[in-house]
């Protein structure tokens, strides 16, 4: 194959991994975040509005994005592989 071809199918299949693995984050971002609303919804409503979004959220979705990183890496990529088999393309 030449380079550039290579190049083709490498950008092709890290958009399929990203995709995925970002699908998976936020996916799993959105129910933690519903689950930790519902516990906390007393605390929430008696803050002001600022103190809730920016001080906490923006502290705890990097938090928890980075705690299930290394487990949604390995479902992304089992999950994007089974895909491009599903579909006959390339799984090196």
């Amino acid at each position: 194959m030449t380079d550039i071809a290579v190049k083709i199918l490498d950008w092709y299949i890290i958009k399929k991994f990203l995709g995925t693995y970002i699908f998976a984050i936020a996916l799993i971002l959105a129910i933690t975040i519903m689950f930790d609303i519902n516990e906390k919804l007393d605390a929430f409503l008696k803050a002001p509005l600022k103190a809730t979004v920016f001080d906490y959220f923006l502290n705890f979705l990097p938090y928890f994005a980075n705690q299930f990183s290394p487990l949604f890496t390995f479902i992304a990529v089992i999950f994007f592989t089974s895909k491009l088999a599903d579909n006959s393309e390339i799984i090196a």
